[in-house]
Parts: C-alpha cells; structure tokens; sequence
C-alpha cells in the first residue's frame, strides 16, 4: 500500500501523532527510523494502514529549544514589564532565525503597564528594529497576526511569562490554554506548556512551547555576525570580527549612531558566550 505523506505535530514518549489534511493519526515509529531523534515539523511518510512512520523527509531548520522542525516563522514574544525587556534575548532570538532561514516576528506585549520613561524607551529600540525590515505588532495587533501566520508553520518563542498562551487565547478562544501568574519577586512565570505541540489554528500549524528566559547558540562568530543583518561587509578586511579591528566599518556605525548601541553590545556578549 502506497504510503501518505503527513506531518508530526505531537510527541509522547513513543506515540506520535501525525497530521494529513484535516485527519489525525495516532502512529509509532518502525525500522531504522528507531536511531532517528524525530521531532515535533517533520514531515513524513506513513502508513494509514498501520499507523506506522516509515521515512522522514528532508528538514528545512531545526530549533533545539524549542525542539521543533521546518518552521516558517518565529513569533519572538518579548514582554516590556514583568519579565522586563530584553533586547539581549530579542537579539538572540533574531539571530537564531537569520541563521536558519526562519522569518522572525516581533511580538510586543504589556505595554499598558510600562510607566513613561520605560514606554519611550522601548518605541524607540523597537523603531529600529523597523527601521531594519522586521516586522513588528503588539498583543493587540491580533487580525494582523492571524494575517501573517496564515498558511504557515509558527513557532512562538519567548521568556516565561512573556504572554505566549495569552497570545494563542486572543487568536482563537476556544483554545483556553493554560496561563501563569508572574511571581513579582523572580519577574518570572511559572511553565505552563508542558509539551511542544503544533496546534492548527486559522490554517496554520502553530507551536505552543515551553517559555524559558535562557537560550544557548551553538554557533561560530561567523554566523553570528551575519545574523546581525546591518552590519553587511563594508569592513576594511574580510576576516573583521567587528571587536578591535582597524576600520571596521560597523563600530563607526555604531558610534555615528546609524547602528543602535545595544545591538552591538549584544553582538559583543554573543560572541564573549562562545568563547
């Protein structure tokens, strides 16, 4: 019998439930796909008939954390108040996306509870993350949400208690997922997701992960760098790491202005961390 091509939206232990069309299918894992970590996004051939996963298809990405595969765009979710804002996590989380060929969404929210002085603040860091191309809406952008996550695969990702399940709840109601109260004194919420799981949602396939406020890049500087899409190559050498090099063209950016100050700082830690 001819095999069926689906795609693996949840994982328990040995129970992987595959998705075709509009159908489920609860199926396990034979053969030499045993020595194969699959993951929640990986396309795959099975059979209908015996509920079994038979070949995995090639992956486009794959995140580590979340543990999730052939994703089409990353929804950052980066909270203003309580978990305070991080451009350094938001920075690490673009690059993340560059790096993989991910089309990265800034998703803004709790910014009814910033005072004054922190609102300004942070329009005008994310008035450059404009500036550059990304795209970026609020929590209550939700029609222009649902519109860019339409037909495609989404992975949120974001600190703990940034509004992630809040988020999916306003997308589609009748979801009622789970949400945690931020504890004052950490700044941080309690896990709420426990598993990945792609969820279907306005015909598109959106991963609701566990929030986590670390995230580690196994990557070289080289990479890195280029995830910092204004720097380019306008440096007087190649090989420029955009740390002491002579006339690197980013640090006189950085000090003219046209590169946002906290960018490059975050660029330096990226890079301080693999070393």
């Amino acid at each position: 019998m001819k095999n069926s091509i689906g795609k693996i939206i949840s994982i328990n232990k040995d129970l992987y439930t595959v998705m075709k069309d509009d159908s489920i299918f609860p199926c396990s894992v034979r053969g030499k796909l045993k020595n194969i970590k699959l993951t929640v996004g990986d396309n795959v051939k099975f059979s209908e008939e015996n509920k079994t996963i038979e070949e995995m298809m090639p992956r486009t990405n794959t995140l580590i954390r979340p543990l999730v595969s052939n994703i089409d765009k990353l929804f950052i979710v980066v909270s203003t108040h309580l978990p305070k804002f991080s451009s350094y996590l938001l920075d690490k989380f673009l690059v993340l996306s560059e790096v993989n060929n991910i089309k990265p969404v800034i998703v803004v929210t709790k910014l009814d509870l910033c005072d004054k002085k922190e609102l300004k603040e942070v329009k005008s860091i994310l008035k450059y993350y404009k500036k550059l191309g990304y795209k970026v809406f609020t929590n209550k952008d939700i029609r222009k949400i649902k519109k860019e996550m339409k037909g495609c695969t989404v992975a949120l990702a974001g600190q703990t208690g940034a509004g992630k399940s809040t988020l999916l709840n306003r997308i589609d109601k009748r979801l009622n997922l789970k949400t945690g109260e931020v504890s004052e004194a950490l700044g941080r919420g309690k896990h709420t997701t426990r598993l990945v799981e792609l969820i279907p949602i306005n015909n598109s396939l959106i991963a609701d992960t566990p929030g986590f406020s670390s995230l580690e890049l196994d990557l070289t500087q080289e990479q890195i760098s280029n995830g910092f899409i204004e720097f380019g190559f306008q440096c007087k050498y190649n090989t420029c790491t955009h740390v002491k090099n002579e006339g690197c063209s980013v640090k006189e950016r950085v000090e003219s202005g046209k590169i946002l100050k906290s960018r490059y700082e975050n660029y330096l830690k990226l890079i301080g961390e693999i070393r």
